[in-house]
């Protein structure tokens, strides 16, 4: 039924064309071989024309249709004597009614069963009748059947937008956690080769036997860097299997740790976390501890500087924090790498802090909640 809805021929939907062929094939058809006892024909069968075509502007100018029918309904009963009485006619009547509920907003809609009941009662008027509650409970029916209508279509139409929505907000959401990731991987990574890359030119320059260590340093950082790719594409490749995920977490934290010490951070680091942690709290904690040292590594240079993991509360707290350095770290708001750490404990339930210190260093600060139930 949708589709014939759809289908256009001539710029009428396939099923107005075929419900109005129908109709007046069924009402020409009954005034001439006069199972319809409805003269002259002069008078009834343009009346019974224009009626049964009234029915293809159902859909596309409903309102329209339904003056049209009123109208040939008039002629009818004024020029007869009597208004159309036939089957067909009230089955007309009644689409139309339908019709106009269904396809018009609430004002032309009460326009068109008002100007439609009212031709109605003239007819029924000029017959001498008395049914005219009929008429109404029979206009109106069908009228509350087309509204009904119509809210359910706007209702589906909503829910498959909302449905839409839905996808491309997911979309969105995605793509900003694959580009966290990403950035949280590459930055690191290549903070790193650059510091080392930079002592080793300066080794190979002065005494080139020294140049081992850096180029070793640098050869760590690139493979742990692709490591952690791979698992990001397997993430990707395989998004319902929930065991393929990133599996950095608190005990990648010495390696990290480590790495920076051997690129030449003078790191202090306590990691003291009493209680199990789950995954994804691990992997929020090892990523903001990375981007924190990351930062101090790009932009205060090799600096003392101090990394605190531990239990604080109801969840656990990362702190990062480095004297002055060659140059300031940008401000808090500024920067992928501290948006995206943020947006990583937001979306744990936590929050993150970043700012100066009093000595002209940096000091970022999260908390990241752990439920009860979780642990």
């Amino acid at each position: 039924m949708r589709s014939l809805r759809v289908r256009i021929i001539g710029g009428v939907p396939v099923l107005d064309v075929a419900l109005a062929t129908i109709l007046l094939v069924a009402s020409v058809g009954g005034l001439v071989t006069g199972e319809v006892e409805e003269t002259p024909l002069t008078v009834t069968l343009p009346v019974a024309v224009v009626s049964s075509l009234g029915v293809l502007g159902r859909s596309r100018a409903p309102l329209l249709a339904v003056v049209l029918t009123s109208a040939a309904t008039l002629v009818q009963t004024f020029g007869t004597g009597a208004a159309p009485g036939s089957l067909m006619s009230l089955v007309i009547v009644l689409v139309l009614a339908f019709s106009v509920g269904a396809e018009c907003d609430e004002g032309q809609a009460a326009i068109g069963i008002g100007v439609l009941a009212t031709a109605l009662c003239i007819g029924e008027w000029v017959d001498h009748g008395s049914d005219y509650a009929f008429i109404v409970i029979m206009l109106g029916g069908a009228w509350l059947v087309g509204r009904a209508t119509r809210t359910l279509r706007e209702r589906a139409t909503f829910a498959e937008q909302h449905q839409r929505d839905l996808a491309r907000l997911a979309v969105a959401d995605e793509r900003t956690r694959i580009a966290r990731e990403l950035h949280d991987v590459v930055a690191h990574g290549l903070s790193v080769i650059a510091v080392q890359a930079d002592a080793a030119e300066a080794a190979l320059a002065k005494d080139p036997s020294r140049a081992a260590a850096p180029l070793d340093a640098i050869r760590a950082s690139a493979r742990e860097a692709l490591d952690d790719m791979r698992q990001l594409l397997h993430v990707l490749r395989d998004v319902h299997n929930p065991e393929r995920a990133p599996a950095r977490g608190l005990a990648d934290l010495e390696p990290l740790v480590a790495g920076l010490r051997d690129a030449g951070l003078p790191l202090e680091a306590d990691v003291q976390v009493r209680e199990p942690v789950p995954a994804g709290i691990e992997l929020a904690v090892y990523r903001i501890a990375q981007e924190g040292l990351t930062n101090v590594v790009k932009h205060a240079g090799t600096v003392p500087t101090r990394l605190v993991v531990e239990s604080a509360g109801d969840g656990i707290q990362v702190t990062v924090r480095n004297a002055t350095g060659r140059r300031a770290i940008p401000p808090p708001t500024s920067g992928h790498g501290l948006h995206g750490a943020r947006e990583r404990a937001e979306a744990a339930g936590g929050d993150l802090q970043a700012r100066r210190t009093d000595d002209g260093g940096f000091e970022l600060v999260a908390h990241l909640p752990v439920r009860q139930e979780e642990r």
